[in-house]
Formats: structure tokens, C-alpha cells, sequence
């Protein structure tokens, strides 16, 4: 039992005071951030096991800013194409570094039904992804290898052929750029 202010909440009660005082304060640092849109999304798993859903179109990407779960059991899922993908555990998702999504994708907390709060904030940026994360060869840059690799799972990457049609594939399939700079010609 927690006593706030002379009045005694049970351990839910007090995690979903100290949870709503921390998304308070973190939404009055998001105002003063010149980001393009701040979201916050929040789950109380006494009222519903999964959040609200944060919808990004094609032509923007979020970047998760901040997340906090009084449960180990409390994920970040979010889904592409129809597809959804589980397995963000928030109670350790700052030891990933920065995760950026890319539109169009939709982004929710899910959690076991049972006493847990959580809630994670995003700097919604238009764009179709993030600048900072292309491949930039400049000039006498050496020698330089750029290949394209490919996932199922985000997880497993595969060398990929560039230029190739890819059909009727029963997972949905990522890509990305992978570069190695003092490569062997």
C-alpha cells in the first residue's frame, strides 16, 4: 500500500499514479521539443491487454523516445502490411538503442491481463525514413562494398539479390543496406 497525500492506494493504484505523473512529465518536455508530432500511447491491462494504435503512413517514420512498464510482461508490436510482429519487451527495450519505424506500419503496447501499466512516446516525423539512415559513399571514399540483405524476422539477415523478383513468399520479407568500407575488389 502506498500513502499519497493522506490517501492510501493499493500497488496498482500507486504504479498507475507514478506511471501517470512520469507520461505527465514527459509529454511537457515533448511539447517543448520542436519534433513534427509527439505520441504518447499507454496501456492499462486492468481495462484492456492491448493500447491504443499509432497508425504511420507511407510518408512518415516514429522514432521511440521513451518507454516505461511496471511488468516484464508488457511488449511493443507493431505491424507492416497486415503483418504483425511481437516481442519488444519494454522493461528492457532502452538496452536496443534508438528504434525507428517506418510507415506504413501500426505500433501498440499489448500486456497479460493482471495489474500492469506501461505507455511509450514517439517522434512522429514526416518523411519516407529518416536521413540519418541512408548509405552515403563520398568521393575517394576507398574501396567500398554495398550489399542488400534480407529478414523475415528482423532478426536473421540473408544476402539478397538486388534486382530480383521476389513472389508468393508465405512471411513478409525486409531489406536493408549493408555497407563495408575497405572491402577487397
Amino acid at each position: 500500500m502506498f500513502a499519497l497525500g493522506g490517501v492510501t492506494k493499493g500497488p496498482i493504484h500507486g504504479e498507475t499514479m507514478k506511471l501517470n505523473t512520469l507520461i505527465l512529465l514527459t509529454s511537457a518536455l515533448a511539447a517543448i521539443s520542436a519534433s513534427a508530432e509527439i505520441r504518447t500511447i499507454t496501456l492499462d491491462t486492468t481495462i484492456s491487454t492491448n493500447s491504443e494504435v499509432l497508425t504511420l503512413s507511407s510518408n512518415s517514420y516514429a522514432v521511440l523516445k521513451s518507454s516505461l512498464a511496471t511488468s516484464s510482461r508488457t511488449t511493443l508490436n507493431f505491424g507492416i502490411h497486415g503483418v504483425t510482429f511481437y516481442g519488444y519487451t519494454l522493461s528492457t527495450i532502452s538496452s536496443l538503442g534508438p528504434l525507428i519505424f517506418t510507415g506504413p506500419a501500426t505500433i501498440y503496447i499489448s500486456g497479460d491481463a493482471g495489474p500492469a501499466a506501461a505507455f511509450a512516446t514517439f517522434d512522429v516525423e514526416p518523411g519516407p525514413f529518416p536521413p540519418g539512415k541512408t548509405v552515403t559513399i563520398g568521393a575517394y571514399s576507398g574501396n567500398v562494398q554495398v550489399t542488400m540483405e534480407m529478414s523475415t524476422d528482423l532478426v536473421n539477415w540473408t544476402p539478397a539479390v538486388n534486382g530480383m523478383v521476389y513472389t508468393n513468399s508465405p512471411d513478409a520479407r525486409f531489406f536493408r543496406i549493408k555497407m563495408v568500407t575497405n572491402a577487397t575488389p
